[in-house]
Formats: C-alpha cells, sequence, structure tokens
C-alpha cells in the first residue's frame, strides 16, 4: 500500500549532543531550555508566540499569557530542574518552523532536598532527588523577531508525575488533597 510521507529528522540523543543540536529547532530549545530551567521567567517571554498554547498531561489547554503563567506555575514547586533530551523527531512544517515530537528526562530537586535524597543521576553526574520520563509535541513557529528566528506556538506534555507528587506529599510541600 502506497501512501504519502514527510521527511524528518530522527535522533536518539544522550542529552543536548552534536547529532541533536544538528536541527536548528533542537538549537532553540536548548537556548530556551538554559532560561527556563534557570527559572528565569523574564528572559523566558521573547520564546513564546503571544497565541502560545500550553497543553498539561491533564488535558487542560491554557493560551496566551494564561499558557506562560500556567507553565511556570507548574513547575515552581521545584527548587531546582533541568531536562535531558532522549529521542526526538523532528518534521519541518511548511511556514518555515518544525514540530518537534520526543521523549525526554526532568530532573527536580523539590525544597528539603539533600544529599541523602539525591540518588538519580544525570548524564553530567549531578544528583537529582527526582527524575521522569516525559513525551511532548512542541510547534515552533518562525519569527524574526525571536530568539534564533522562532517563537513556540504550542507546547504539548505527556508524562506522570506521581513520582515526584509522592515525594512532595510526604515532605508536606503539598496536601494530598491537592491531588484530587
Amino acid at each position: 500500500m502506497s501512501y504519502p510521507t514527510t521527511p524528518a529528522y530522527v535522533v536518539d540523543a544522550q542529552g543536548w549532543d552534536e547529532n541533536l543540536l544538528k536541527h536548528p529547532m533542537a538549537r532553540f530549545m536548548l537556548a530556551h531550555e538554559a532560561v527556563f530551567d534557570a527559572k528565569d521567567i523574564p528572559a523566558c517571554a521573547p520564546y513564546y508566540h503571544p497565541s502560545l498554547v500550553y497543553t498539561k498531561s491533564t488535558g487542560q489547554s491554557f493560551t496566551g499569557q494564561a499558557a506562560i503563567n500556567q507553565m511556570h506555575a507548574d513547575y515552581a514547586l521545584f527548587a531546582a530542574f533541568t531536562h535531558e533530551p532522549v529521542h526526538g523527531v523532528f518534521v519541518d512544517t511548511p511556514n518555515g518552523g518544525h514540530t518537534l515530537f520526543g521523549h525526554a528526562r526532568i530532573f527536580v530537586d523539590l525544597p528539603g532536598a539533600s544529599d541523602a535524597t539525591r540518588t538519580e543521576a544525570d548524564l553530567s553526574g549531578r544528583k537529582w532527588e527526582c527524575r521522569s520520563e516525559g513525551a511532548f509535541r512542541f510547534e515552533v513557529v518562525k519569527d524574526e523577531d525571536g530568539p534564533l528566528g522562532y517563537r513556540m506556538k504550542s507546547m504539548s506534555l505527556f508524562a506522570d508525575p506521581s513520582g515526584i507528587l509522592k515525594v512532595a506529599v510526604k515532605r508536606g510541600l503539598i496536601p494530598v488533597e491537592a491531588l484530587t
């Protein structure tokens, strides 16, 4: 059976390695990750299209400034965190942008983390309190005013945060009622 196909750049990554960074969207994502993971909210603003759509694993979607606010609120619980790419499928869009389907790890320290609770190592060897796997679909559009000529148009996350939330509940950082 014959069907139309679309070219894609498919890469297995060891974090932000050179094979991943061959694609221009990966370089954009690395630049965004640097300011996002540093919790530098003002520096993140230029990365987002005014009509950004952010969809959480719960299926809830937010648009525009509400999307940006919700995204940062979802990460506010973490004392520190970093993202580590594992796999990506990059597809060019007709408007000069790109869509990325991927798999990444997030490493997290919650408030009160100590050397004794840090058991998860990232590729650099740094120890973290929690690790979670997730998938995502991101779309960037060409925008000469955006960093590296792009802006994030949509972000959809698919992850199970239960391991991180279990630690947060045990430590008293969030009440169990907040999970219902």
